[in-house]
């Protein structure tokens, strides 16, 4: 009876094992049934987190280039600009050399034809007086002592206003300040020549530098007006033909 009860008890337990063992390989069954759909499943999740992060990095690198593409445009523009402007420097610097070697060439012109001139008139007159006093300045005019020089005319035109050199004075003292690049002290000497001794023999010259003065100041209409009085009033004269270049070269330059 004893043995019988123990039998049936191990039976049991038996079968409850092999019970559970059932399970437990059905589980395993089961877990393993859904490993390829679950490995499917992460594999579209990578494989959409992986197109997502290529949409977002060829977005950043087209967003790169077009940054890029407006830096370079920015940096090109900027060159261009300073190009103009390199340009334009050089081109008013050759101006203004060109300027200032033609005032040079032109003083040294007229010296010359003053000399001549002033070279016949010495042989008749004296040493001293108002004369010396006119050559001495002259002289400081051709040495290039600029400054002294316009000390000596205008003391000349101080104690000799009534001379007949006086004019000649007041128009040189236009020159040394042309030549100093001071135009609108010159202005006012050579229109001195034109308002003071009305007639004289530099007028020509002196309204034709007074058209040159108006030019340097921008004052482009006023220059006109005077170098077209120039080339009306003194046609004959070498200071017409220079006029006349004058307004042509105004003309090109659009002023």
């Amino acid at each position: 009876m004893k043995r019988t009860g123990a039998s049936k008890s191990f039976t049991g337990i038996e079968r409850m094992q092999r019970a559970g063992s059932a399970s437990l390989a059905a589980a395993v069954l089961a877990a393993l049934a859904a490993t390829p759909a679950i490995a499917q499943s992460q594999g579209e999740r990578i494989g959409a987190l992986e197109q997502r992060m290529g949409a977002v990095e060829q977005k950043l690198d087209s967003q790169a280039l077009l940054e890029m593409s407006r830096q370079l445009a920015a940096l090109s523009a900027e060159v261009r600009t300073l190009r103009g402007e390199l340009e334009k420097l050089q081109h008013d610097l050759e101006v203004s050399r060109r300027q200032q070697r033609d005032q040079y060439v032109d003083l040294d012109t007229r010296l010359r034809a003053s000399e001549t001139a002033l070279a016949a008139a010495q042989s008749a007159t004296p040493a001293a007086g108002p004369d010396a006093d006119y050559q001495a300045a002259f002289n400081l005019l051709k040495e290039g002592r600029y400054n002294e020089a316009a000390a000596a005319f205008s003391a000349f035109l101080a104690e000799h206003r009534d001379h007949e050199l006086a004019s000649n004075a007041q128009y040189w003292l236009g020159e040394v300040h042309y030549v100093k690049r001071d135009y609108p002290a010159a202005l006012s000497a050579f229109e001195g020549v034109l308002i003071g001794f009305p007639g004289a023999r530099k007028s020509p010259d002196a309204l034709l530098k007074a058209g040159y003065c108006h030019y340097e100041l921008g004052h482009f209409d006023i220059a006109r007006t005077a170098l077209a009085r120039v080339t009306k009033d003194y046609p004959e004269s070498t200071a017409a033909v220079e006029a006349a270049e004058r307004l042509k070269r105004m003309t090109a330059e659009g002023r």
